[in-house]
């Protein structure tokens, strides 16, 4: 005990209160003791600081006006008027509320109905109270100040949950902050957590603790209590949440735009509370009390980061009867097939109208939540608060073209450039992957002053005229006029039911082409390979196959571009690049807009000599390639790989997902092959005579759907269900899709 039972009866001695009995409780605000006497049980509450008196004061006469009220339950009272001591600290006496803490008790429907009537009937009670004292208070803990926490989220070590709490903090900022003055406000409690509700039985016996009291908008008080009832029932939060919601509403009619708002401020409120945790505990001030939230605030927030927001919007609404929003598919698509060809795809039989997304989530118009294990352009995650701060931030402040000067282009340059070999200084800055395959090209062109270009079988590099003549994908597959003159195709080096047996024999099949086009005259400028063929079906280039090859190329003068849109950036967990996979160094790297986690940003990455050699007096520019708001973000994106261990993450979590596939592979003969690395991952399907199985592929891609998890099927014949989701993939997110996955090939095979 941190006073002496004799300094506290000292301080009860003005009250003229001799206790037979002493014991200290916990706080934070002030230090609080339990006196018991002959004649009551009493609540000692002692404040160092005399700065505090005015707010106290205007505590209690919110107190004098509840007991005024006569409401069915008890606050706190004052026996007698406060008293000072010498040393500068006050103290008040209150009578003690028995009963047990809610916190202690099964949190029954019935109770918890009963507190939202109690606290309704509080608030009703001081809906048209005015006191200028708590009106102009400033409190962190106050809702309405909610982003006076944002420079706590720092304190926060593992950066997983940081990302988290920023990410509802901005949504708090954009969506709250500018219609909050707006929203009914009143004085309220301001901490209706389970710590502060006494109860007996079923029936709510007082409400205590009126410490974090504030003038702040009605809904806040709602959102705080559902918070802790929500924390506190871990098994059925949102039907505990429910039935408060309905006590309240019954005495104190709730709007439907503040119904609207509480799937924001709910964990907002986590938001606060994991933040002063943080703080605490990284300043040594870690007690029991001041921590009890803090696991179940972290558990319900990652909950609360998987459940569509327009689900949980929904759900409130309906508790209430009041109406629902469900955006209708129909109008949207017959809008866009309307206005767009017929060229422009929607992913699966009936498409998905997505309205938000958060990391590895997507949500969509009817409520439901997709784990999205496709998306690989999300490169950090959907809607990164850091992403969309880099681009808010700087878009403020200028964005502009090349022609003028701004640091953002050479800083990005040079942090990109240090994870590229000592030969790869130039770059060549542009709005996608598409755009950057075409320079690299021309580049190519330029130097070798040859027009012919070497491609893999399957492989694509973009949707311009020149990105469809370099990719076999594209002019070879429907509506393609077929190969152009000035292409020479290679086979593409698959391990697995390919041509060869290994890389080595590959490569020389591919000198043997090339060779011959050569003693034509037809000399290609360049060689353009995917570390990973995407549309070839998530195909490594079989092992030793540029390795091989090198040496030939680099002897007629031939460049090596290696495309990194869709496996760079630590993608593949054990290399940042995918050409240190293949233990070569190219001639120029592309990059796409996952460089930006979809922003428009990619690059040509080069040596000096072949930029010095493209600078033949023809200029090269591009509007708003490497504009400062795109530096910017490709800036963001980088820090956030390494600050958040992404690319240590797709290793862990891609090797777990890819062992998992693998033991599929085993129980079921329509799987063959599984093969890529990191969050890069095929799985091949084929039926009993080892023909290519389409309809498998396209029955699981569709039955995924059905399970809420978002996947794609490419190669040649569709029959390959690739994975490559953002890089945030969790090891329980792998562990899902592998239960699903496991689900829907038992599901096909009894349908089947």
């Amino acid at each position: 005990m941190s006073f002496e039972i004799d300094k506290v009866k000292k301080l009860l001695e003005p009250y003229n209160i001799f206790p037979q009995e002493i014991m200290e409780l916990d706080g934070y605000a002030s230090t609080n003791f339990r006196a018991k006497s002959e004649e009551n049980n009493y609540l000692l509450k002692l404040y160092k600081d005399s700065s505090e008196y005015k707010l106290i004061t205007a505590e209690e006469n919110i107190l004098n006006l509840l007991a005024a009220e006569n409401l069915a339950f008890k606050t706190p009272v004052s026996t007698k008027a406060m008293h000072h001591y010498q040393d500068g600290s006050f103290s008040r006496l209150l009578l003690f509320i028995e009963g047990e803490l809610l916190s202690k008790v099964p949190q029954t429907e019935a109770l918890l109905h009963n507190f939202g009537t109690a606290a309704a009937q509080m608030n009703a009670s001081l809906l048209d109270v005015e006191n200028a004292v708590i009106q102009s208070r400033q409190l962190e803990w106050d809702m309405k100040c909610t982003l006076l926490n944002s420079k706590k989220v720092i304190y926060i070590t593992d950066p997983a949950d940081r990302k988290i709490v920023s990410y509802f903090l901005d949504i708090f900022e954009h969506e709250i902050s500018p219609i909050q003055n707006e929203l009914r406000h009143s004085i309220i409690h301001s901490d209706l957590n389970d710590n502060n509700i006494i109860v007996k039985g079923e029936t709510l016996e007082g409400i205590i603790d009126f410490g974090d009291i504030a003038y702040s908008p009605l809904i806040y008080e709602v959102a705080i209590a559902l918070t802790y009832i929500m924390m506190a029932n871990e098994e059925d939060p949102f039907e505990k949440a429910k039935a408060f919601l309905q006590g309240y509403h019954k005495i104190l009619p709730l709007e439907q735009e503040e119904i609207e708002l509480l799937h924001i401020l709910i964990p907002s409120r986590l938001c606060v509370s994991v933040c002063n945790s943080a703080e605490k505990k990284a300043n040594g001030d870690d007690t029991e009390y001041v921590l009890i939230s803090e696991k179940p605030a972290w558990q319900l927030l990652h909950k609360w980061l998987a459940i569509n927001p327009l689900w949980i919007k929904n759900y409130f609404l309906t508790a209430l009867d009041l109406e629902t929003e469900v955006p209708e598919l129909d109008p949207l698509l017959n809008k866009r097939e309307v206005h767009t060809g017929r060229s422009l795809s929607t992913s699966y039989r009936q498409p998905i109208y997505m309205t938000s997304a958060a990391f590895q989530y997507m949500y969509d118009n009817l409520g439901n939540t997709y784990l999205d294990a496709y998306n690989n352009i999300a490169h950090v995650g959907h809607c990164h608060p850091r992403i969309s701060k880099a681009i808010t931030s700087q878009i403020r402040k200028l964005n502009t073209n090349t022609r003028y000067l701004y640091p953002q282009l050479g800083d990005y340059a040079a942090a990109l450039t240090k994870t590229m070999p000592s030969s790869l200084t130039k770059i060549f800055y542009l709005n996608c992957g598409s755009a950057a395959s075409d320079l690299a090209a021309r580049i190519a062109k330029t130097h070798t002053q040859n027009s012919a270009v070497a491609i893999l079988k399957h492989g694509y590099h973009g949707n311009t005229q020149a990105g469809i003549a370099i990719s076999d994908y594209k002019h070879s597959g429907k509506g393609g006029k077929g190969k152009p003159d000035n292409i020479i195709t290679l086979p593409l080096p698959k391990e697995y039911n390919g041509l060869f047996s290994n890389g080595i024999v590959y490569a020389q099949d591919a000198i043997t082409i090339i060779s011959a086009e050569i003693s034509k005259g037809n000399i290609p400028a360049a060689l353009i390979v995917e570390p990973i063929s995407g549309c070839g079906g998530q195909v490594p280039l079989a092992p030793d196959y540029l390795k091989t090859l090198a040496p030939f190329l680099k002897k007629h003068e031939i460049l090596l571009i290696v495309d990194e849109v869709q496996v760079g950036f630590g993608r593949l967990g054990n290399y940042f690049w995918g050409f240190e996979m293949h233990d070569i160094i190219p001639d120029m790297v592309i990059t796409g807009k996952s460089m930006g986690n979809g922003h428009p940003v990619a690059a040509v990455i080069t040596s000096e000599k072949l930029a010095d050699s493209f600078a033949n007096g023809m200029e090269f520019f591009s509007s708003f390639g490497g504009n400062p708001v795109s530096c910017t973000v490709a800036m963001e994106v980088l820090n956030i790989i390494k600050e958040e261990g992404l690319q240590e993450n797709a290793k862990k979590v891609g090797a777990y997902l890819r062992e998992g596939l693998q033991r599929l592979q085993e129980e079921h003969d329509s799987i063959t092959d599984v093969r890529g690395t990191g969050l890069f991952l095929g799985i091949e399907f084929t039926d009993k005579e080892g023909n290519p199985n389409s309809a498998m592929a396209d029955t699981i891609k569709e039955e995924l759907k059905q399970r809420f998890i978002l996947v794609g099927t490419d190669g040649p014949h569709n029959n390959v269900i690739k994975t490559k989701p953002p890089l945030c993939f969790s090891k329980s997110n792998a562990e899902h899709f592998l239960q699903q996955f496991k689900r829907a090939l038992e599901h096909r095979s009894k349908n089947s």
